[in-house]
């Protein structure tokens, strides 16, 4: 029986039998050959279409999924990259360390190098063509024609180790490709040149071409001949060992200087007849000492007030540890390199001729030479070693504290401020005072075993006038006017003279105190009591000797400096004060001078006038016995002081042969030494004191014969 018409699940009408599929042939597939049964026709365009589309689809989110990966990574490059180069300072952002040097007045006489790296930054179009040709020629000769040059490298390297960098391993060889491209891309390859040259070692020490040009033929890099550039080019290759000095290895470094040349010649910088005349130069002998410092000679005591008064400057206040020293600036002192030697000669005991070479190893001395007018400190000494104790002032120090040991008790030089002071009260150098060896002051607590004491003794004594008195000098007239006008009133002088500080006596020590800026009134009667004219409050040699510039100038003061003027890269920096004030009347400074100038422990036979005042302070327990002694004083072009004491503990002060020091001994041999030759040295002509003045009443003193007054002076 048939079965429903249609088809099966495998296309065979419904109700036909599987077995009609035999072999025989008569089955489906018999009858679509055979035509009985049409063949099937699937249209299969759309199914292909889908798959198309799809695959299609699918191309384009891996095409579109690799293009944001792609993006992804170049943002994350462009991201590292930019985070490099901005990591990497440019030349201009780049602060190589250079050397710092300090010179004499004359802006040539070397004091001191200071820094690091002993580098000199130049401008390189200040320097002859060929030195840029042939560092080219002998270390990148494509140089102009291609980029990442080996110059443009080195001085990656170089300026990324000079800021704490490092070039080792991948990191730091990409940090040195990013540093490279950013040159190129930034700067001009003349101007990466310069970069280069102010950067490469040269051996010897020298970094850059400056230095390099100084070591090896003592001239500046602009200066240099083409044959010296050559041979400083061919160096850089081997720097260390020396290779190619002419000095180490003159083989070597004749056929270096050749290749160079040569090489120049190829590149078209000299032509062959130029290159076959040329011959190695002579090179200066290596000199390690050229490096030194300087800082352990005596003049590097200066170099701290150096640099401690430009730190206290506009220009250079606040700056980081190194700023100056690493800088490349050229400090110009005021210090005269001829007075400065000639103050060593006299007072460094280290010296073989020195006043001070044969005398007790405790005893020290301390000097200071200023220009009256100006204020410019001529010559220092504070003591043997540059990097000890400085005895003849202090300093302040960059954490804010206060350095040196220049401060000491004054004694009789006191008198030249009481004098000032009297003068400007109306009381005249020809008033009359009290002058007995012994009297007591008890206004002042100076009673019984604490009376005041002269030990020296005068002509005009038991009264003696003002101008005899500072001649001595006499502790006692002076006290007595101290008590008269207020030991404020000679504080004050003694300030505007030039005494920046005084320093109190306690238990716990010294302390500073400073005077400027200040009423010195809220001083007196604690800690400074009228004790001051005794000289028992410390003072530094700097300061007095500022003050006595102070009078040699007629009473106008200048303001004190070390610094002529700071230079970098051929400007002007820094230049040093030039402020001078009028503190004491002129009149008041001609009395003060004409006094002064009686004393003869600082005249100078066939030399200039001079003025001066001798102290000596006793040593603690000793009625004979000095521990510091002092000279003072001026003529019209140089002021000076000179202090003689012991290095730490106090001993008594007695020279190479036994014999007392007091300041009329040593201190003023010191003097009259120093001006002496100093006025000759620095071609000083004849030059006289201003006559004086005779202001005051001399009447006022308080020089009594029973009970009356001497020559008209009154009584209180």
């Amino acid at each position: 029986m048939a079965k429903d018409q249609g088809t099966t699940d495998d296309g065979s009408p419904r109700g036909t039998e599987r077995t009609g599929l035999t072999a025989t042939g008569e089955g489906l597939f018999h009858r679509i050959r055979t035509g009985e049964w049409p063949a099937l026709k699937i249209d299969l365009s759309e199914a292909y279409a889908s798959v198309r589309r799809r695959a299609a689809v699918l191309r384009r989110r891996r095409i579109i999924s690799g293009i944001l990966v792609g993006l992804l990574l170049a943002g994350l490059a462009v991201v590292a990259t930019t985070y490099y180069a901005n990591a990497i300072p440019l030349p201009s952002q780049l602060a190589l360390p250079a050397t710092t040097t300090v010179y004499y007045s004359d802006g040539q006489t070397v004091m001191a190098r200071l820094g690091t790296q002993r580098r000199t930054i130049v401008p390189t179009d200040r320097l002859p063509p060929y030195v840029a040709q042939a560092v080219i020629a002998a270390v990148d000769p494509q140089y102009y024609t291609t980029s990442g040059t080996l110059i443009s490298r080195q001085y990656a390297r170089a300026s990324t180790i000079a800021t704490g960098g490092s070039v080792d391993g991948a990191a730091g060889q990409a940090r040195l490709l990013v540093m490279t491209w950013r040159l190129e891309d930034t700067y001009s390859k003349d101007e990466i040149l310069g970069f280069y040259l102010n950067t490469v070692y040269f051996g010897r020490g020298a970094y850059g071409i400056e230095e390099a040009a100084r070591t090896y033929f003592g001239v500046s890099a602009e200066r240099l001949t083409l044959a010296q550039a050559v041979l400083l080019a061919g160096l850089i290759e081997s720097p260390g060992d020396g290779r190619f000095d002419p000095t180490v290895d003159i083989v070597s470094a004749t056929t270096k200087f050749a290749t160079v040349a040569q090489t120049m010649v190829s590149l078209g910088m000299i032509d062959q007849d130029t290159a076959s005349r040329l011959t190695v130069p002579t090179v200066r002998p290596y000199d390690p000492t050229r490096f030194a410092s300087g800082l352990s000679e005596p003049t590097g005591l200066i170099v701290a007030q150096v640099l401690a008064e430009l730190r206290a400057s506009d220009e250079f206040r606040d700056r980081p540890p190194g700023y100056l020293e690493d800088g490349g600036y050229s400090i110009v002192t005021t210090i005269d390199v001829d007075v400065q030697r000639l103050l060593q000669q006299t007072v460094d005991e280290n010296e073989p001729d020195s006043l001070l070479s044969s005398g007790p190893r405790s005893l020290t001395a301390a000097a200071v030479v200023v220009e009256p007018g100006t204020g410019r400190v001529l010559a220092y000494y504070g003591g043997p070693n540059g990097t000890g104790a400085d005895y003849a002032g202090t300093r302040a120090t960059p954490d804010g504290g206060v350095a040196g040991f220049g401060y000491h008790p004054p004694a009789q030089t006191m008198a030249v401020y009481t004098l000032a002071a009297a003068l400007d009260a109306g009381i005249s150098t020809a008033s009359r005072w009290d002058a007995p060896s012994v009297k007591e002051f008890p206004a002042s607590g100076h009673t019984g075993a604490d009376a005041l004491r002269d030990v020296r003794s005068a002509e005009c004594q038991p009264a003696c006038t003002l101008a005899e008195a500072a001649i001595v000098p006499l502790s006692i007239p002076f006290y007595a006017v101290t008590e008269r006008i207020g030991p404020a009133a000679v504080i004050e002088t003694a300030r505007d003279a030039g005494i920046g500080a005084m320093w109190s006596l306690g238990a716990d020590g010294p302390r500073r105190h400073d005077l400027t800026g200040r009423s010195v009134r809220t001083l007196v009667p604690e800690p400074f009591t009228a004790d001051v004219a005794l000289g028992t409050y410390p003072v530094t040699v700097l300061d007095q000797a500022v003050a006595m510039a102070t009078f040699a100038a007629g009473g106008v003061r200048a303001t004190t400096h070390f610094v002529d003027r700071v230079v970098r890269d051929y400007a002007t920096v820094y230049e040093g004060p030039s402020e001078r004030e009028r503190v004491l009347a002129a009149d008041v400074v001609a009395d003060i001078t004409a006094a002064l100038a009686q004393n003869p422990a600082g005249r100078i036979p066939d030399g200039p006038p001079t003025a001066g005042v001798a102290g000596t302070a006793l040593l603690a327990g000793s009625a004979v016995d000095a521990a510091h002694a002092w000279y003072v004083g001026y003529t019209p072009d140089l002021a000076m002081a000179i202090w003689v004491g012991n290095k730490e503990y106090e001993f008594p002060l007695r020279n190479a042969i036994g014999d007392r020091i007091t300041g009329e001994t040593l201190p003023a041999q010191i003097f009259r030494t120093v001006i002496a030759a100093a006025t000759e040295a620095l071609d000083l002509g004849p030059s006289t004191f201003p006559a004086p003045a005779h202001v005051g009443d001399d009447t006022l003193g308080d020089a009594t014969v029973g009970g009356v007054p001497v020559d008209g002076g009154a009584v209180g």
